[in-house]
Order: structure tokens, then sequence, then C-alpha cells
């Protein structure tokens, strides 16, 4: 059931969002559609969001831990898009395990990086 709700998360978010796939530069989006896909991103695969010294940290739920490294990075992507539509412009994100190891960070100089 959960590879089920992350592919569909991950296909969701590649039609509504091809348009806009440079993070670096977000274009149109579908706002009712990011806000909904965001939604569903909680809380199995978002535990949590907070802000830590001008990075956003996202901190992946216990889900986490059942998703192959494509799965993890296709996540990485849809939440930064998502996010980057939602808000207008791309913001300095941080990914974690809910551990709290780094997994990703994106920015606008250099885009998605997974560690």
């Amino acid at each position: 059931m959960r590879e089920i709700i992350i592919a569909t998360c991950i296909l969701i978010a590649l039609f509504l969002y091809l348009p806009s796939v440079n993070y670096a530069a977000p274009q149109a989006c579908d706002k009712p559609g990011a806000k909904a896909l965001m939604a569903k991103m909680r809380p199995d695969m978002v535990k949590s969001v907070t802000e830590d010294a001008g990075w956003v940290v996202v901190t992946f739920g216990n889900d986490y831990f059942h998703w192959t490294d494509r799965q993890t990075e296709g996540l990485v992507t849809t939440y930064a898009n998502t996010d980057a539509c939602l808000t207008g412009k791309a913001r300095n994100l941080e990914f974690r395990s809910p551990s709290g190891k780094l997994i990703a960070r994106a920015d606008s100089l250099r885009g998605i990086q997974m560690k």
C-alpha cells in the first residue's frame, strides 16, 4: 500500500509540474493540486517541517525505511517542486531521515543534491 501511495504522489507531481521541473526557476503551477499533494504526504511520508538556520528541514516519516533510492529521490524532487509552487520561489530545503540523517539538500543555486 505504501508503495502505491508513493508512486501515486510521484505520478501526480509529474503531471502537475512537468512545466516547472527546473527547481531553480519555478514557473506557473497548479496551486490547488500542489496543496492536495502536500496534504497526501503527511504524516506517513513527511513527519515534520521545521526551520533551522535559514533552512527548511523536512523530516521524512517511518515510511522512509521502505523506500528505494529512486523513490526517495522522486519524493525529494516532488516535495521541492511542490514547495516552490506553493511559496512562489525555491527555498533552502534539507531532507532528513526519521533518525536525523541528511538525505538531500535543495536550493536555488545548486538545485537538488542527493547525499
